[in-house]
């Protein structure tokens, strides 16, 4: 039986909550089954059997999740008869294939973008702005979610071919450079709001920045270094304002 669209909507949303049991041995796994048995009946004659061949590991990027749930869903509804694989190992390959990709285009891409719009809204006091980038950027991730759990239930055993091509590559270079981007106009903002206080805070900048960008060289994780520096970033704004 195909799964109408009522049907995916109540697998979408229970993904949103994928993490909320998040454990150690199984990870997601509890939730994909609970996102699982919204449909179980319908997509299995033995809806007890589909949730217990999904009781094993499963860990990928949770915005790449849906797509892998996605797949699932078709492929148990076409059963194993010429099946090119067992669908544990299009787990696996989906998961790792997907992990990377979802880290890159959200964690290193996406958030590093939206995070510095808010720096520069916040710098020149514009909330409005604040505002907008809090809704796209939660609106752009639930859209992301809702368009792979329809990809990958349309996809099915081809969710792993099409996140591996040189496509997919290409996408992945353009929200590094997007995230890259975004810092080099942050550093800009900072230089000017820096050069108009004197040369001392444009010196104070340089330096910090030369640090930072050693540490990172050095194999520091930046988000770690962003907010162990925090406090002391606290401490200088309040000293020298």
């Amino acid at each position: 039986m195909t799964l109408e669209r009522a049907d995916r909507l109540r697998v979408l949303a229970r993904l949103l909550f994928i993490q909320a049991t998040l454990h150690r041995k199984g990870m997601q796994n509890i939730g994909v089954m609970h996102a699982l048995d919204a449909v179980a009946p319908k997509v299995s004659r033995d809806p007890i059997g589909l949730l217990a061949r999904h009781a094993d590991h499963f860990n990928t990027n949770p915005n790449a999740a849906p797509i892998v749930v996605g797949g699932i869903l078709r492929i148990e509804e076409g059963g194993s008869a010429g099946a090119p694989a067992s669908i544990e190992r299009f787990k696996q390959a989906a998961c790792s294939a997907l992990a990377a990709m979802g880290d890159v285009m959200v964690v290193g891409g996406l958030k590093p973008l939206a995070l510095t719009l808010a720096v520069v809204s916040a710098i020149y006091s514009f909330f409005a702005g604040l505002v907008a980038i809090v809704v796209l950027y939660n609106v752009a991730l639930l859209a992301g979610r809702a368009w792979g759990l329809s990809f990958g239930y349309a996809r099915g055993w081809g969710v792993v071919d099409a996140f591996t091509g040189p496509r997919v590559q290409r996408v992945v270079m353009i929200a590094r450079v997007l995230a890259a981007l975004a810092g080099g106009v942050l550093i800009a903002v900072l230089a000017r709001a820096a050069f108009t206080e004197g040369i001392a805070h444009l010196a104070l900048l340089a330096v910090a920045t030369a640090l930072a960008w050693l540490a990172i060289r050095r194999g520091w994780n930046p988000a770690r270094l962003a907010i162990a520096l925090f406090p002391l970033v606290v401490v200088v704004a309040v000293l020298v304002k």
